[in-house]
């Protein structure tokens, strides 16, 4: 289990652009709902028990996003390199959104389809608006196997906010940034004890959706189910911010991840 987290935190890495400065969004709460609407995807035994993960931004990709009014920022990463990967895990299983499938070399565009909200300050009216920010990731895969396709679209998102207590700094102006943007690289402790009027809340979905095609009948849908939960902690972390590339860090664990994936390959071909 923690060498492939970390070597899933490995490839995040190195997925980044080598100037990136890159932000670790921790998140810890409790499975509250699922809905298996196609499929048993879920077991209901989930519902009640932990789930626990991270996101990991690359700030520099985060930019570009539009200010709404002095108090409301987004931005909607549709058809550029997305800025988020997304690992959690639930009842010892883990669970990977990536940004390797972005990219769709048919149609030389992206299919990223990030989500990124962040708020706070003082509107219009003088009246204090809640601390808030959420994200929201996803992932589609469609492989190919001797004419069978199968097709996987996974959304995951969350947002924590805060009326009592301002907990995120103001927005910041960029240079050649027309617009005034998030500080995401502020470090934050973000904790909902459950108390009545405590001012806080804090939530999310993960939307798994996955159908068929074996190129005879119709595409059949496998699965489509949604999972909900509510969130008790999160916290940020820059884990890294690099200005030029490290040529002899980088080869050191490209390295590792080749002989990582030329042993899973002989394993594979040993196994047929």
């Amino acid at each position: 289990m923690l060498k492939r987290n970390v070597l899933i935190l490995l490839t995040m890495m190195l997925s980044f652009s080598s100037s990136a400065a890159l932000v670790k969004f921790s998140f810890e709460g409790e499975v509250t709902e699922i809905d298996n609407i196609v499929g048993n995807f879920w077991d209901p035994s989930v519902i009640g028990t932990k789930i626990s993960g991270y996101m990991i931004m690359d700030t520099e990709l985060a930019i570009g996003g539009r200010e709404e009014v002095s108090y409301y920022w987004w931005n909607n990463i549709d058809s550029d390199p997305g800025a988020l990967t997304t690992f959690f895990e639930i009842l010892g299983k883990n669970y990977v959104l990536s940004g390797d499938y972005d990219y769709n070399a048919m149609y030389d565009s992206y299919v990223t389809d990030e989500f990124l909200e962040y708020g706070g300050g003082i509107d219009e009216y003088g009246d204090a608006v809640p601390d808030s920010f959420g994200l929201k990731d996803t992932e589609q895969q469609e492989t190919t196997v001797n004419g069978e396709v199968t097709f996987i679209n996974k959304k995951f998102a969350f947002g924590i906010s805060d009326s009592l207590i301002d907990f995120l700094t103001d927005f910041r102006p960029v240079p050649g940034v027309s617009e005034p943007q998030p500080d995401w690289l502020q470090e934050i402790l973000w904790v909902d004890d459950g108390t009545i009027d405590n001012g806080k809340s804090g939530g999310g979905s993960f939307d798994y959706y996955e159908t068929f095609d074996d190129g005879i009948t119709s595409r059949e849908t496998v699965a489509d189910a949604m999972l909900y939960f509510r969130l008790n902690q999160v916290s940020t972390q820059q884990i890294s911010s690099v200005s030029t590339p490290n040529s002899f860090g980088l080869f050191i664990i490209s390295a590792a991840m080749l002989i990582f994936r030329f042993r899973l390959r002989l394993k594979a071909s040993v196994g047929k």
